[in-house]
């Protein structure tokens, strides 16, 4: 007996995906890239926003901290029952008896007598080897003058110190600045009023800061004015181009020294 063997395929073959279904599958694949690449894109502009929030409270501190040191310094003297004479640094012009003059909205000069040979000026320098010698002993009498310039420069959008011969940046990250003077009879020793420029000796001096978040990422939707940005405006009446970082506004006030009861 001779046996035949079956060698023809099965009948049941394997069937593939339909274009429909591929189709199908693409779609929803799709959808949920979208989905997570929205995600991905919220949270980084979530995290691109605090991170310029804290920039900007950072900086803000520093600033207020730093003018507010400077301008404790200022009025400074050995001996308070001496007046200052008159004399000038720094482009401006100091009145006898004055320790801050107003070189404008945006910029100030103020003069302190050195304590002793270890003082430094706002630049972080020290003082020069011949004003180092003409100090005998600490808190002398005729210990040296020193002058500084405290200025924002809107090109560097940055404040600026001079007590020398190069302006040195103290703090970045800066709008604008604006300086109003408190000022009054000085032989009463109080603020009658603050104006950008004052008409008597200058008591105290109140510092708004318009600070702008660092970097140049995307971090908030320009199609809305910034708050802070209208405020400026409504106060100073102009305010720098409108850019998508975030704005702040920060104000401290320094009483002179030896200027106020």
């Amino acid at each position: 007996m001779r046996c035949s063997a079956n060698l023809s395929p099965s009948r049941g073959t394997q069937r593939g995906l339909s274009l429909i279904e591929l189709m199908v599958a693409m779609v929803i694949g799709l959808i949920l890239i979208l989905g997570v690449t929205q995600i991905f894109i919220n949270n980084q502009k979530s995290y691109l926003f605090q991170q310029g929030q804290m920039g900007n409270q950072e900086n803000s501190r520093f600033a207020l901290a730093l003018l507010n040191q400077e301008l404790s310094k200022a009025g400074y003297r050995s001996k308070p029952i001496r007046t200052f004479p008159a004399g000038s640094g720094q482009g401006c012009t100091f009145p006898e008896g004055a320790a801050v003059v107003a070189a404008g909205a945006n910029a100030l000069c103020i003069r302190y007598q050195a304590a002793n040979k270890g003082d430094v000026n706002c630049q972080g320098t020290a003082l020069a080897g011949g004003d180092q010698d003409t100090i005998i002993t600490p808190y002398g009498q005729n210990n040296p003058i020193v002058v500084e310039k405290i200025s924002y420069d809107s090109g560097s959008s940055s404040i600026l110190c001079s007590s020398g011969s190069t302006p040195q940046q103290l703090v970045t990250g800066v709008a604008a600045l604006n300086f109003d003077y408190g000022s009054g009879q000085s032989d009463l020793k109080t603020v009658s009023g603050y104006s950008t420029t004052p008409g008597g000796t200058i008591g105290a001096v109140r510092y708004t800061i318009l600070m702008m978040s660092p970097g140049s990422s995307s971090l908030r939707d320009t199609a809305a004015a910034s708050q802070a940005l209208t405020e400026w405006k409504n106060r100073f009446g102009s305010s720098p181009v409108e850019t998508n970082q975030i704005y702040q506004i920060v104000q401290g006030t320094t009483m002179i020294r030896n200027q106020m009861q």
